[in-house]
């Protein structure tokens, strides 16, 4: 069976605005309020326009970044710029790096592993184009392809390990996924609804936990894709659906905390007090990190395609379609702080230092600090 892949921006015009060319939604205008707290620009690079949903991979300090064609290695500290690389095809699943290796894929489907020079060591051929960043852990590369599968490749030679499938669905979402590690495991989210646990040394699944259910009869009302990266804080483990909910597990022994329903677009970010998502009309939601009840919830930014919460010094940061980082209180969810970057920000920002480095659709990478 042929598997269809609808972008974000079609699954949210059919299933919430019924019509999209009779309806639309405008975005809300900004909200104006007394600043709180100081947010600075403490670099900012240029690279080419970002294809797909490119994040920056950071390793100590250390962040490489690609757009277009390219890939550089930047200071994290600085900003300065330490070598670029190019490819015959854009990229398009984003960085991952060890500090060592470091691997993209390409719009024509290839994975390409580039060493600490900036020099190409090999590159692979995939089923398809990679459906988000590479983990390199424990000696292996591991990418995702859009057909759901998960494919090992020892970092030094290339040699594949191991493949992990499951059964896909005839209609997944187009939309920013990642995967995380911790120790030898692997955390994948799935269109079904779950989040797998995968032996990273052999492969093989040891635990998998429904985030949401499916609900509906269509197949568009019944996706139910994990979006974003499953993230983990201590004991705690949380991943959100898409047209599901959001849901924190106990990392260890795997027993259900808590779950709420929410329509996600994004994966969520804890911090100490509160689990956040945002939710497909752009409404930040926060939730108490130990009972999962509604602390607040932001409506000033509903249609302005908020991107995934990052949890800052003093913050919680989110972007928007015009570019703009919005920092909101974690206690009350109002907004305390704004700053303009060149481009929408689409995709999550990887935390560094006293801040985050985000990155725009027109290729501007900027590491954002709150001191």
């Amino acid at each position: 069976m042929k598997k269809i892949y609808l972008p974000l921006a079609s699954i949210l015009c059919a299933a919430l605005i019924s019509g999209c060319s009779s309806t639309k939604h405008e975005p809300a205008e900004l909200v104006n309020f007394t600043p709180a707290i100081n947010v600075t620009e403490e670099w900012s690079v240029s690279m080419p326009d970002a294809e797909g949903f490119l994040v920056p991979g950071v390793y100590d300090d250390i962040v490489f970044v690609a757009g277009g064609k390219e890939l550089s290695k930047v200071n994290a500290r600085t900003g300065n710029r330490e070598w670029t690389v190019s490819f015959d095809s854009p990229v398009v699943g984003g960085v991952g790096t060890d500090g060592y290796n470091t691997a993209v894929g390409l719009e024509n489907g290839e994975l390409v592993v580039v060493n600490s020079e900036g020099k190409i060591d090999w590159l692979k051929s995939m089923t398809t184009e990679l459906a988000g960043p590479p983990v390199i852990t424990n000696g292996l590369v591991i990418v995702r392809t859009k057909d759901v599968k998960i494919t090992a490749f020892e970092a030094s030679s290339g040699d594949q390990q191991w493949v992990f499938q499951r059964n896909q669905p005839a209609l997944t979402l187009r939309a920013p996924v990642s995967m995380v590690t911790r120790d030898n495991l692997l955390f994948a989210g799935q269109p079904n609804g779950n989040v797998v646990i995968i032996d990273v040394k052999t492969g093989r699944p040891v635990f998998e936990f429904p985030v949401a259910q499916a609900r509906g009869i269509t197949e568009v009302e019944r996706l139910i894709d994990v979006v974003g990266a499953p993230v983990l804080s201590e004991d705690m483990l949380c991943a959100a659906a898409y047209q599901g909910a959001v849901t924190c597990i106990n990392a260890m022994n795997g027993q259900m905390r808590w779950t709420q329903n929410v329509d996600a677009v994004t994966g969520p970010a804890i911090d100490d007090d509160n689990v956040y998502v945002v939710d497909a009309t752009g409404i930040v939601r926060a939730y108490y990190r130990e009972s999962g009840e509604l602390r607040w919830e932001n409506k000033t930014m509903t249609y302005r395609g908020v991107s995934a919460p990052v949890v800052m010094p003093g913050t919680v940061a989110v972007g928007d379609n015009e570019g703009y980082v919005h920092l909101l209180s974690p206690r009350t969810g109002e907004e305390i702080g704004r700053t303009r970057l060149n481009g929408a920000i689409v995709t999550a920002a990887p935390t560094f230092g006293a801040g985050a480095i985000f990155q725009t659709k027109d290729g501007e990478v900027a590491y954002l600090a709150t001191r």
